[in-house]
């Protein structure tokens, strides 16, 4: 079952229990748990159910996230508008306009920054 939630709390990249391949560097852990604070992004939930999470991301100025990967499916709204710098998957963003919808699809490696001189807000809901 698939459930609606925003996922701006990023989880680190995983593999699959079982894998004959190599460990991850760091273990997998759901909706971003246990991930180191990035300085300048400030989280709030919004909403945290079994079915979904919604989360308000707030970027000071130059802050940017790693590239990293959720274990669920994730949609991405920006609240205000501003030179960024998102990378999703193969798809490269330098402006993003308030209410511009970003889907990022489970396990795709992908990445938010701020590039303005004012804050930069988006809403995540992840899709548990």
């Amino acid at each position: 079952m698939r459930r609606l939630a925003l996922l701006l709390c990023f989880v680190v990249p995983f593999s699959l229990a079982g894998s004959a391949q190599a460990p991850p560097a760091a273990p997998s852990l759901p909706l971003g748990q246990g991930r180191p604070d990035t300085e300048g992004i400030t989280r709030t939930t919004l909403k945290d159910d079994a079915k979904s999470t919604v989360t308000r991301v707030r970027f000071a100025p130059g802050a940017t996230e790693p590239p990293h990967t959720h274990p669920y499916d994730v949609i991405l709204v920006p609240v205000t508008s501003g030179p960024v710098d998102v990378g999703n998957g193969a798809t490269t963003l330098t402006t993003w306009k308030a209410g511009e919808v970003q889907f990022v699809p489970k396990d795709v490696t992908h990445h938010v920054g701020n590039r303005g001189t004012v804050p930069f807000e988006l809403i995540a809901i992840a899709l548990k």
